[in-house]
């Protein structure tokens, strides 16, 4: 009985979550974990020097790419993959230290923009070398002959989680 037991036992993630290929699995599981320890030890090598974490690169970096350096709030939180509710709260922490400012929008007096202010330019610019160090470090010295085909790979990822719900 209790090897029957066992067997069940053995059986039953199967059983409850459906078949899954064992590689594909363990090859997400490979991609969270590398995010997740690669994004903190950035974050880490950021805070020992006295700056923000990987956090603020990407909320600064998303508005410095801009042609006028502003974004709404939704435009922002989903170039920084974050709510709405988020990214406004987020904004407030940023805008308290200078390194943003909200403005009326030109296209719509209705509507804030987020506009990057000078003060983030320069922490941006304070970031960039430990994020560039922690990039080629712990990223880009693994990434082998085909950087642009592993570029590609995560662009269709991307893009297939993006597209509208099929209904």
């Amino acid at each position: 009985m209790h090897l029957i037991y066992m067997q069940m036992h053995q059986l039953q993630p199967q059983l409850l979550f459906g078949e899954m290929d064992t590689e594909a699995r363990d090859a997400w599981r490979g991609f969270l974990n590398a995010h997740a320890q690669l994004t903190r030890r950035i974050s880490r090598d950021l805070n020992e020097a006295g700056l923000p974490d990987l956090s603020w690169y990407d909320l600064l970096w998303a508005l410095y790419k801009q042609p006028e350096r502003a974004l709404r709030v939704n435009e922002l939180a989903r170039e920084v993959v974050l709510s709405p509710t988020a990214m406004s709260r987020f904004v407030d922490r940023v805008e308290r230290e200078g390194y943003v400012r909200r403005e009326p929008d030109p296209d719509d007096r209705r509507a804030l923009q987020i506009v990057l202010t000078d003060a983030g330019v320069e922490l941006l610019q304070k970031m960039w070398p430990i994020y560039r160090a922690g990039i080629e470090e712990h990223f880009a010295a693994h990434l082998g002959r085909s950087p642009a085909a592993l570029r590609r790979m995560f662009e269709r990822m991307a893009d297939s989680a993006t597209r509208p719900v099929r209904g």
